[in-house]
Parts: C-alpha cells; sequence; structure tokens
C-alpha cells in the first residue's frame, strides 16, 4: 500500500527534492560545520584539531565574560517587557467596547511589524543623539539640560539605553498571542464570576492569568532565542562600545571570526548558544507544564 501510494505521488515527491537540498546546503550543513570547528583552530585557510580548548578560552575571556553578563541583563529584561506590556495593551484592547475601536487599536499595534527593523534601530539611534536627539531636546526644552547625555556613548547609561530600545515595548507578535487567547476564553465562565462579585483584577488574576501560562512559556521561549541572537541592533546603535559596556555573545563571536578570523572560536561560540537555548527550551517545555 505505502509503495502504490509512494509510485502514485512519486512526481510530487520530486518536486520537494530541490527544497530538501537547499534546505540541507543553507541551514543544516553550516550548523554541522560549526559544531566540527568548533573543536579546531581554524581560519579558512588550515584547520587544526585543539579539542575543547576554544571552550575553556571562552571561561577565560574577560570580553566574552563581561558579554555574558550584559546579555543576562539584556534577556530577562527583555522577558520582562515581552510579558507584561503586550499582554497589558491586550487586555485593555479586549476591553474596548465596539468592533471598529477594536481593530483600530490592533491594526497600529501590529503596523509597526510590516517596517524592517533598520528602521526602527535607525529611529531610536537619532533619538538618542547626544546633538540632536529627542531625548536631550526635550530635556532642553523642560530646563533640565544638566540631565543631558550622550546615552549611548556613556559606559554608565549606554546598556540601560539599549534596554530600553523600543519603549513601551508592546510587539507586535506577543500582542497577537495574548489578544487571540484572550478571545478564546470562555466569556460566560467570566460573566458568571462576575455575577458571583468578581472585580476586574480578580478575574485577571485567577482566570486570566493561569490561562494565559501556554503563551507566556511560547513568548518565553521566542524571547530567549530572539535576545540570545540579537546582534544587528547593538551592532548598529553602539558596536558592542564604548569600551565592552554594551557587547553580547553575538557581538563577540562576529569580531572573532570576522574580525580576528579565528572561525574556530566564533564557531565555539556559536555551537555554546545554541546549547544554552537548546537546553532553556528543553526546560521550559518538559519542566513547566500547565493543565491548560
Amino acid at each position: 500500500m505505502h509503495t502504490s501510494r509512494l509510485r502514485k505521488y512519486c512526481v510530487s515527491y520530486l518536486f520537494l527534492v530541490p527544497s530538501f537540498i537547499f534546505i540541507f546546503a543553507f541551514l543544516y550543513y553550516p550548523v554541522i560545520l560549526a559544531f566540527i570547528h568548533s573543536f579546531t583552530k581554524w581560519n579558512l585557510v588550515t584547520s587544526e584539531w585543539i579539542g575543547l580548548d576554544n571552550f575553556r578560552e571562552m571561561f577565560r575571556d574577560t570580553v566574552f565574560l563581561t558579554s555574558a553578563t550584559n546579555q543576562l541583563i539584556y534577556t530577562l529584561t527583555d522577558i520582562l517587557k515581552a510579558l507584561i506590556f503586550p499582554l497589558i495593551a491586550a487586555e485593555l484592547v479586549f476591553l474596548i467596547g465596539g468592533i471598529k475601536i477594536k481593530y483600530f487599536f490592533r491594526t497600529g499595534f501590529i503596523l509597526p511589524m510590516l517596517l524592517p527593523g533598520i528602521v526602527t534601530i535607525l529611529l531610536w539611534q537619532n533619538i538618542y543623539d547626544p546633538n540632536n536627539g529627542l531625548i536631550n531636546q526635550l530635556l532642553i526644552a523642560v530646563g533640565l539640560e544638566s540631565w543631558t547625555h550622550a546615552w549611548l556613548g556613556n559606559e554608565k547609561t549606554a546598556i540601560w539605553s539599549i534596554v530600553f530600545f523600543g519603549f513601551p515595548f508592546i510587539a507586535g507578535l506577543p500582542f497577537l498571542i495574548y489578544y487571540a487567547a484572550i478571545g478564546g476564553m470562555n466569556q460566560e465562565q467570566i460573566e458568571a464570576a462576575r455575577i458571583d462579585g468578581a472585580n476586574g483584577w480578580q478575574v485577571f488574576t485567577k482566570m486570566h492569568i493561569p490561562f494565559l501560562i501556554p503563551q507566556f512559556k511560547v513568548i518565553t521561549i521566542l524571547t530567549i532565542i530572539s535576545s540570545l541572537q540579537d546582534f544587528v541592533k547593538i551592532m548598529v546603535l553602539t558596536a558592542g562600545g564604548p569600551g565592552v559596556s554594551t557587547t553580547n555573545p553575538a557581538m563577540v563571536m562576529y569580531n572573532a571570526a570576522f574580525g580576528s578570523s579565528r572561525y574556530g572560536y566564533g564557531s565555539a561560540i556559536g555551537v555554546s548558544l545554541f546549547l544554552v537555548i537548546l537546553v532553556l527550551t528543553f526546560f521550559n517545555m518538559k519542566f513547566l507544564k500547565t493543565d491548560y
């Protein structure tokens, strides 16, 4: 039976072969190479097997250790931003009366997803500009000129300027996930709870929050992956500076591979990031279980 079905759809399967070839060549093959070369001293010309030396060097590299600390700050704050602010926006939009008004606000929160990410990054670069940036101009306008800074050029403020990038932090994808989940709740149960005397806060904490736990898990994992892979934003805004105050492991990996031709060391950092994501994803899916 399986043989006859295979013969019947043979031509269709053949059309899939080029797709599989491209997927393997441009996705899986580079990953396999990265794993192999993470154990070598490789500069694209020569390759020498050095075992775990690249991984040992990571834990002796002060720049990498600083970047790991910075990444912890980025990741934790990114998770908080993704879990809190889009949820608040989704709850408020859902409570608004009128389909047209809801549609208007939904569209407003989703539209920024259509813009290339680099546009947003360049916009915030101008906001933080020390001479004509919006923040400094507002401070000057209200008589707080002494508070003006080179926000991205000062070691004390640079990392927090990146953390506050994208304020008010209502990303389109988390907003959509929350909004769809809230819309899928059993509204009859919620109305029954209100009739029994539950106020808005009780409904939110006792009914909405438990129901949204699966969404919290998904958004947390997506945020961690995005945060660990975040390279373009830091590269454009600060290039990891001043000094190494805003660098992250992705920047260290890039500089090692393409700045110093240490592709083996860069591959080791990339493999380490992959393993961190894999472990956190496994922990999230295996141990943070829910009945919803």
